[in-house]
C-alpha cells in the first residue's frame, strides 16, 4: 500500500479528545486529520471564533475555512 492510501485511511477518523483540547482550552494541533480538523472548525465557528484563528489552530489557511463554511462543513457530518 502506497503512503497516499495509507494517509487517506486516517482523513475519516477523527480523535474527540484531540478536537476538543482545539476548541475548548485553544491549543493549536496541526497533526489533526482531515476531518477532525472540519469538525474543530465547525465547533469553532459555533462559538463566534475569527477565521484567522480558526485557521491558526487547527494549521489550515483562512481560505480553507471559508471554503468549508461555503460547504457547509458537509464532511464534518459525514
Amino acid at each position: 500500500m502506497s503512503a497516499w492510501h495509507t494517509a487517506r485511511a486516517t482523513w475519516v477518523t477523527a480523535d474527540e479528545q484531540d478536537i476538543e483540547f482545539v476548541v475548548r482550552d485553544r491549543l493549536p494541533d496541526w497533526g489533526l486529520t482531515r476531518r477532525s480538523r472540519r469538525i474543530a472548525a465547525q465547533q469553532l465557528t459555533e462559538r463566534d471564533v475569527s477565521v484567522e484563528e480558526i485557521a491558526e489552530l487547527i494549521g489550515v489557511t483562512p481560505r480553507t475555512v471559508y471554503r468549508w463554511r461555503a460547504e457547509g462543513f458537509q464532511e464534518a457530518a459525514a
